[in-house]
């Protein structure tokens, strides 16, 4: 249910903005959001949390206060809890009560309750399962200024979960949709999606196939102008693109 742990020896991911701007982009693990927003009185809740690589970055970044939420038990115990981490031991999906969750066979610790028909897999463990509505009430969130979702391949479920009020009390929301692993859940992405855009989110797709970063930017909670949603959504995203292909050709020419 959860992404695949970074190595330790590898330092994180993370692109962040040349300037300390409200409205500037970051990237955390293939996970863009907007940092501006968040200070430290912010809560951010991380489903899929791995080993804590995201919520490190993040609070590193921001000050945040982070929630760490993970289903496979090894990468929970990875997890360093601080002042502003909180490691929780559940697979976040559509329903309550214990799960069978499916552990890949690839090198890394993580597990699905949802797994692509190409998952390599050793197994099965039996975890606490909650909702996201579940999950918010037990550590009693009163507000969430970013939710990132990388829960292989049970995003769907928790979305469908998902009460309209909660969702639209979330002002940011961060997700990794895997039908990039598995092509025939692209229908129930773009449903989910198109619910979340009458919900009042901006939709900002930041991959160039499939839906595997995704930033869902709450209009009211954040009011950015929609200049800067369409600008974010397209000249933000595709010099990402020319960026990544001028290093391939350096890279190249090296």
């Amino acid at each position: 249910m959860s992404a695949a742990p970074a190595r330790a020896q590898t330092p994180f991911p993370v692109t962040a903005p040349r300037r300390r701007r409200s409205f500037a982009l970051a990237c955390i693990q293939g996970h863009s959001f907007l940092p501006g927003l968040l200070d430290a009185d912010s809560v951010v809740l991380d489903l899929g949390g791995s080993a804590g690589w995201f919520a490190r970055a993040v609070t590193a970044m921001t000050g945040c206060r982070c929630h760490v939420v993970e289903a496979a038990p090894q990468n929970v115990a990875a997890i360093r809890a601080t002042d502003r981490i909180a490691p929780h031991h559940f697979a976040v999906g559509g329903h309550d009560g214990p799960v069978a969750l499916t552990l890949a066979d690839d090198g890394f610790h993580w597990g699905s309750l949802d797994p692509a028909p190409a998952t390599p897999r050793i197994g099965t463990v039996t975890v606490p399962g909650v909702t996201l509505a579940t999950l918010v009430d037990r550590l009693g969130l009163a507000r969430i200024d970013l939710m990132k979702v990388d829960i292989e391949g049970a995003e769907i479920a928790l979305f469908d979960a998902a009460p309209d009020d909660l969702l639209r009390s979330i002002a940011q929301i961060t997700v990794e949709f895997h039908d990039f692993a598995d092509p025939s859940r692209a229908p129930a992405v773009r449903r989910t999606l198109a619910r979340l855009d009458r919900l009042g989110f901006a939709v900002l797709v930041m991959t160039r196939r499939f839906h595997g970063d995704v930033l869902l930017v709450n209009r009211a909670l954040t009011r950015i102008p929609p200049a800067r949603l369409f600008w974010l959504a397209t000249g933000v995203k595709y010099g990402r693109g020319l960026a990544r292909m001028a290093a391939r050709m350096t890279r190249g020419r090296a």
